[in-house]
């Protein structure tokens, strides 16, 4: 194969014509395999008179040979001529051809540097010293890619070398900003890298980065304060700014000094370009978004902004320099207010998409503009400094609005709207500081200048914020006119025909003020106006789509609680068409979550229950039952399924909610059919045998004796509850599909009691957990134990140790050894407790008797929080410390006292502090190594509570007080013979813990 065979083919793919460009492709497919195929493509790629088209589709295919082809391509000499040769292409003369060759280049190096590419750095290198403008970039492309693959033995040799080289680009003015962004965004990759070595070699960053940054940080400095010429000009700003911010939260103590100079400079431009901002962006109907440069990357003075805002949130994250944003928080936020403003061209595409503007103007929003940038700063700076934040936002508000003019006049509607949003988002914040009566806030004066002037103006943008920001505060109206302006205009509001924007700003406000009013006397406050709104909301959400309607339902769902006469009333209609909204928006996981949610708020009223018995759930029984979907829309297998899920989830939410006796349609036709899905199915789904066996708990504890009486063609419900716990607990099924099996088996022994055989099925937890490794799966079956232990702990010991695990091991040492390695991670209050207490059972007993229990060995982990991560402790290179099981009962009892008296200390202290900065942050002066700290603490830190569980409810286990139960017991143990030698295994924060008791020995 040759350059002259391959070429034509290239050209052809690049034909108007399909039927040619289809079969080129083909071609080229076939060529592939061949020797000289990246070779020729190489050829072509740097060859000076082809034409772009050519050079360009013919570096597409090379990059492609190089990611999917290159490791595994066997003709290495070919290899070794495209890496000898291509390197030269990164200074042609094209900038789109040097993109090209920067790109494959870093996809081979990928897989060959540095073993099999030992002399890429120094070519790199050599053709930076160059000084050739197109050389230098093409280079720095590369290196670019290539810095985020060099490892910590590399550093050493590369840094020394490499920087010098950068910092001189950095500096010479010569080199586009492009280039001098680049160098940047290397030295931010090589700091992450270093700052990380520095855990292990406390010298990386004194030897490697200390020296040059100081020089490097200056001249940063004075290109940020650089007037931008041109919008490529922000891109260098836009970079300095993010090195500064990575540099700030790397090295905060470093870096005093230079926050104290880039401060001035980045106010400076912050607040220069705020005029220019509203006059060019905001104001401006032929504004079009920023541009993207050739790595895919905004560039304007948007991503400037972003970054500004992004440094001045790191300065607040650190207490030595929140105090320096505090001293100028007023300017700051009336700056911000000024950047929240609406722009020309964002209106423009919200009145042709509603649904774009629900999804973009939020503060969670992924599409970021300007804008939302606000007020994600807005929102973090009124978490750090709440009360100086709420007294600063006052200020600038009335400066603004002050200021500003007639709300009629031009654009200053928007001054008024970015101030009202402002006030929206900071609500939280400025309802607890007013609540503290840490603030003197005068709503009715904001209500009377703001609210009332914007609410009679004819832009929608500016009345849907208002009406959205005034239900916000509708305890803080100052009379009843207000309250009756409010609750008429949001009624109006959700009336057909209504602006978009002005109906979005409505069916807020609704959910808003239904979330302001918790208390059964407040609720009467929209009493009325909910004969109007729950109508319209019904209305409305025929006909709409997506994030407008999910929109609509979450106002619903929290409407129907106020009044649930009003749906009581017409309750076959309303549950008719949610149903069919559940049918035709079956493939939409979000929206069909929204319209369970709304279901079962209905379920919560006695008067819906048999309309929905009637009209909902012989709907769901048919998509349970249908083989092929039922919606509208065609589904995936995945699709299907996650529908299905919703369907069993929401009959079992049905079902809790639904008085004993259960009715005939759950017991005869819901239990029969989920049976036959999650024991019948082919393909055993995780998903549905974990939401079928909830369903069918529910069952069990709504219904008992119905539904374990219940014949299905000759099987008995007990039968097939029994089959079904067998296929949770098969060994050979996914492990996550028992997630919930241990509480049905739960269940079925508190209900079933002596008729069942319960030797088999706790044989079958044991085999299930023997081959779990999940801890959480393994906390569901270790309580199916604990519970028993509780109830009965030395008959459930006896039965344990007459069983094996089927390796061989006894199955009450087994439990015991895994009970112990997860308590520190278990997560659930209920499930804690169950187990706590459970351990001040099985403690005594271990130390009282002479059995082979208390040799049991097992590990002594504890946890290391470095750099954000969490990491286990290395103690000894010989692998985890063993210590006896007693020992670790011990530890785990004190570290959970622990983390009992550290949630009564947050009860206790919960609230606003005097100090507004009462949430230390870490000292930046702090040096010290990594916080060694328990696995219970880390567990008790990211446990995530689940709602409490119906079947639990009535465990007398409940009631016992943790904090009584653990002092009392470690009280009591401290006169145990054993206690000093348990207690000489105790770590400083468990002696500390034990400490508060003042017993002797601890």
């Amino acid at each position: 194969m040759s350059v002259e065979q391959i070429a034509p083919l290239i050209s052809q793919a690049l034909s108007a014509n399909k039927l040619e460009q289809d079969t080129a492709q083909e071609q080229l497919k076939v060529l592939a395999p061949q020797p000289d195929y990246a070779t020729s493509l190489l050829s072509i790629l740097l060859r000076q008179d082809a034409p772009l088209s050519v050079r360009q589709m013919a570096g597409v295919l090379l990059k492609q040979f190089a990611e999917n082809s290159w490791q595994d391509c066997p003709h290495t000499a070919a290899k070794d001529v495209v890496k000898a040769n291509i390197l030269p292409g990164l200074g042609d003369s094209l900038s789109k051809v040097r993109s090209s060759v920067a790109a494959i280049v870093s996809e081979i190096a990928c897989v060959d540097f540095p073993d099999n590419w030992t002399g890429l750095f120094d070519q790199l290198l050599n053709m930076m010293g160059t000084g050739e403008p197109n050389q230098v970039h093409g280079v720095m492309k590369v290196l670019a890619e290539l810095s985020a693959d060099i490892t910590d033995s590399q550093v050493y040799t590369v840094a020394p070398v490499l920087f010098p080289r950068l910092i001189q680009l950095f500096q010479t003015e010569t080199f586009g900003p492009g280039t001098r962004a680049r160098v940047l965004s290397i030295f931010g990759t090589f700091t992450t890298l270093i700052s990380h070595m520095d855990s292990v070699d406390h010298a990386a960053n004194e030897n490697l980065l200390f020296p040059i940054l100081p020089g490097l940080v200056d001249t940063t400095i004075a290109l940020i304060g650089t007037p931008a010429s041109e919008k490529i000009d922000y891109k260098l700003q836009t970079e300095c700014v993010n090195f500064l911010s990575k540099l700030v939260q790397t090295f905060p103590k470093q870096m005093g000094d230079k926050v104290s100079s880039a401060l001035p400079v980045l106010w400076q431009l912050l607040t220069k370009n705020a005029e220019d901002h509203i006059t060019t962006v905001v104001n401006n109907p032929d504004h079009v978004e920023d541009d993207v440069d050739s790595d895919g990357s905004e560039i304007g003075f948007g991503p400037l902004v972003q970054a500004i805002f992004e440094f001045i949130q790191a300065l607040t994250e650190r207490k030595k320099y929140k105090a320096m944003i505090r001293k100028v928080l007023p300017d700051v936020l009336f700056y911000l207010i000024t950047y929240l403003s609406i722009p020309e061209y964002q209106m423009e595409l919200w009145n042709e998409d509603p649904e774009k503007y629900v999804e973009d103007d939020d503060e969670d929003s992924m599409n970021y503009t300007v804008r939302t940038g606000a007020m994600e700063l807005l929102i973090d700076l009124a978490t750090e400094m709440k009360v100086p934040y709420v007294e600063a936002l006052m200020n600038a508000i009335t400066r603004h609005i002050s200021s500003c003019g007639n709300i009629n006049e031009g654009y200053n509607w928007k001054l008024y709207e970015a101030c009202a949003t402002a006030m929206n988002i900071s609500g939280d914040v400025i309802e607890e500081c007013l609540e503290a009566k840490k603030v003197d806030f005068n709503f009715g004066a904001f209500y009377s200048t703001v609210v009332l002037p914007g609410l009679g103006v004819d832009r929608p943008f500016l009345r849907g914020r208002l009406l959205w920001m005034t239900a916000s505060y509708i305890k803080r109206l100052p009379n009843e006119d207000a309250l009756n302006t409010l609750l008429e205009c949001t009624c109006a509001a959700l009336k057909p025909g209504t602006p978009a924007p002005v109906m979005i700003g409505a069916m807020k406000g609704v959910y808003a003020m239904c979330a302001e009013l918790s208390e059964p006397e407040e609720k009467q406050v929209l009493h009325k106006s909910m004969e109007l709104i729950i109508p319209s909301l019904f209305d409305l959400a025929g006909n709409m789509e997506g994030d407008l309607l999910m929109l609509c339902l979450d106002s619903l769902r929290v409407s129907v609680s106020f009044r649930p006469d009003i749906v009581a009333v017409e309750a076959d209609k309303v549950n008719k068409f949610l149903v069919e909204l559940f049918v035709k928006h079956a493939s939409d996981t979000f929206i069909v979550t929204q319209v369970n949610d709304v279901l079962i708020t209905l379920a919560d009223i006695p008067e819906c229950r048999g309309s929905i018995q009637n009209n909902v759930v012989p709907v769901l029984l048919q998509i349970l039952r249908s083989p092929a979907p039922t919606s509208p829309k065609k589904q995936s297998e995945e699709d299907e399924e996650d529908m299905k899920t919703e369907v069993i989830d929401l009959l079992t939410t049905f079902i809790r909610k639904t008085p004993v006796p259960l009715p005939d349609v759950y017991v005869k036709e819901v239990f029969p059919a989920v049976m036959s899905m999650t024991i019948g199915s082919v393909k055993d789904s995780s998903a549905i045998l974990q939401s079928g066996g909830e369903c069918v708990r529910a069952c069990l504890a709504q219904g008992f004796q119905q539904v374990s009486t219940l014949n299905i063609n000759g099987v008995t419900g007990m039968e097939y509850t029994m089959q079904l716990i067998a296929k949770m607990l098969d060994p050979e099924v996914s492990e996550y599909g028992a997630l919930y099996s241990g509480r049905l088996v739960s269940s079925l022994i508190k209900h079933a009691g002596t008729a069942l055989n319960i030797n088999e099925i706790l044989q079958a937890v044991l085999n299930k957990l023997a081959k779990c490794e999940t801890p959480t799966i393994q906390q569901s079956l270790l309580v199916v134990f604990i519970k028993l232990f509780n109830h009965d702990l030395e008959g459930s010991m006896s039965f344990l140790q007459s069983i094996n695990t089927p390796s061989g091991e006894n199955g009450l040492v087994f439990v015991l050894k895994s009970w112990c390695e997860i308590q520190e991670i278990f997560t659930g209050e209920y499930e804690t407790k169950v187990a706590v207490i459970a351990l001040t059972k099985f403690l005594p007993h271990l130390l009282a008797s002479d059995s082979p229990l208390s040799q049991i060995m097992v590990s002594d982990e504890e946890m290391s929080l470095e750099g954000g991560r969490i990491t286990r402790s290395n103690k000894t290179t010989q692998g985890p410390v063993m210590i006896p099981i007693t020992v670790k009962i011990f530890k785990i009892l004190v570290q959970e006292f622990g983390n009992v008296l550290e949630e009564l200390e947050a009860e206790k202290n919960g609230g606003l502090s005097d100090d507004e900065d009462d949430i230390e942050e870490e000292e930046d002066e702090d040096d010290g190594g990594p916080q060694f700290v328990s696995i219970a603490q880390i567990a008790h830190l990211l446990a995530d509570d689940d709602d409490e569980d119906e079947d639990n409810k009535d465990d007398p286990l409940n009631d016992v007080d943790l904090h009584s139960h653990l002092q009392q017991f470690l009280t009591q143990l401290s006169t145990h013979n054993s206690y000093n030698q348990l207690c000489q295994a105790l770590n400083e924060n468990e002696k500390t813990v034990l400490n508060s008791l003042q017993v002797s020995g601890s």
